[in-house]
């Protein structure tokens, strides 16, 4: 939050930087948060939390600019709606500000957001004859909106989940037990106990239950550890390739001799931000409709991924290394490092399947696109049909990394589309 707005205007007023063209500003803020939540290695559940608040902040203000956009005031758990301006704004300066602000208050490095504010604010003063008093009212607005989504949000239980004791083991047969190389302690096992939006213990959405679990060579848990086994030692270049591009994992672990080092990659929320984002460029969307696409898709990747692990932690299935380790192989391990929370169901597939079925309704249709998303870590571009051809790709990305047996895939992405079409009939009056 700008702690003192006169000296921030006055560095602006005298810091003007080149000509700056309009752009979207929407996109802008949500590949920036995508950057500082890679830069402050936030778990993924976590990540999906710090990425939802900042958007619906600034579809609520946007909405008092048209009466044609529905709030989401009295639709989402617990939110009452916010404040009315009571002075002549700028919405759309208002919205980006409302952003980087709940924003500052999920993330560690708020300088980039600081950064980011002083760079958009130039831009605006630039192409609005230096209004140093719309711009002031316009943040105002913003800090105050702010302040009522992060009230809101603290009613989410996050801060009573930092609280909670370690996950403890079982010695229950199948249970999960961490993996290496790490060996970590399961994360974010109190997940479950986070705030819903828009579910609650009647309608919310369940996954089909997991096979039976089994060690006998003749029972389905065992042919699909053989299947998954088989499929890993013939693991070919193209499906290598695939299993790498859609890792996802924040935070992965290396070994070189005697020195350990972490590599910091996008998580699976941030990847399908960065598609969407593309997505509405090409398309050219107008604000609003960049605003519905980011709101709801963050929305459904929150609650696929709150509906995901409350099945995790109620299933707490073992892990593939642990189940061929202990009964096929001993020396196996998984192409992709195995992160450290229960098998079932798939994250990937849930997140995915979810986020799919948000872009394939609100993004105009047909859609074919190229996801550059992973060429930062010097992966190539990959090709797809459709949102639901990635999506499919992410899950089967798991089986062939080794982490996860194949009913954990199928099941999550009907799991996923279930949390994504009701989301989409909870807002389908989003827009007039």
């Amino acid at each position: 939050m700008i702690k003192s707005l006169p000296v921030f205007l006055g560095f602006l007023i005298i810091s003007f930087g080149a000509k700056a063209g309009k752009g979207n500003y929407l996109v802008r803020c949500n590949l920036k948060l995508v950057d500082i939540i890679m830069e402050d290695l936030f778990t993924p559940a976590v990540a999906s939390r710090v990425k939802v608040y900042p958007n619906i902040a600034a579809y609520e203000i946007l909405c008092k600019s048209d009466k044609r956009i529905l709030s989401l005031g009295n639709r989402l758990n617990q939110f009452d709606g916010i404040s009315n301006p009571k002075t002549k704004i700028d919405y759309s300066l208002s919205a980006l500000f409302a952003f980087t602000t709940v924003g500052k208050k999920l993330v560690y490095s708020e300088y980039m957001f600081t950064d980011f504010e002083k760079s958009e604010s130039l831009k605006w003063l630039k192409l609005h004859k230096n209004d140093t008093t719309l711009l002031k009212h316009s943040i105002e607005y913003a800090q105050t909106v702010a302040q009522e989504v992060i009230v809101w949000m603290k009613k989410d239980n996050y801060d009573f989940t930092r609280t909670l004791s370690r996950y403890v083991l079982t010695d229950t047969a199948g249970a999960w037990i961490p993996t290496g190389p790490g060996y970590a302690n399961a994360l974010e096992p109190n997940w479950p106990l986070m705030r819903s939006f828009v579910f609650d213990s009647i309608n919310m959405v369940k996954a089909i239950p997991n096979v039976k679990y089994s060690e006998d060579k003749n029972s389905q848990y065992y042919k699909n550890a053989m299947a998954l086994y088989k499929q890993s030692i013939n693991l070919d270049t193209s499906k290598r390739l695939i299993a790498w591009y859609w890792d996802n994992n924040p935070n992965i672990l290396k070994s070189d001799g005697h020195v350990n080092y972490f590599i910091h990659k996008v998580s699976p929320c941030g990847h399908w931000i960065r598609i969407a984002a593309q997505a509405i460029k090409n398309k050219n969307m107008d604000e609003y409709k960049t605003a519905e696409v980011f709101t709801l898709l963050s929305i459904s990747i929150y609650e696929a991924f709150l509906s995901c692990w409350i099945e995790k932690y109620q299933s707490n299935a073992l892990r593939p290394e642990t189940y061929i380790n202990r009964l096929i192989s001993p020396q196996w391990k998984s192409y992709i490092e195995t992160p450290p929370f229960p098998e079932y169901t798939s994250g990937h597939s849930v997140i995915s399947s979810a986020s799919a079925t948000i872009l394939t309704a609100l993004i105009p249709q047909p859609y074919a696109f190229t996801d550059s998303s992973e060429m930062y870590i010097n992966l190539p571009p990959r090709k797809f049909k459709s949102f639901r051809d990635a999506s499919n790709e992410a899950s089967i990305s798991r089986f062939y990394g080794g982490i996860h047996f194949m009913p954990s895939l199928t099941n999550g992405i009907i799991q996923g589309k279930e949390i994504g079409n009701f989301i989409l009939k909870r807002f389908k009056n989003t827009q007039k």
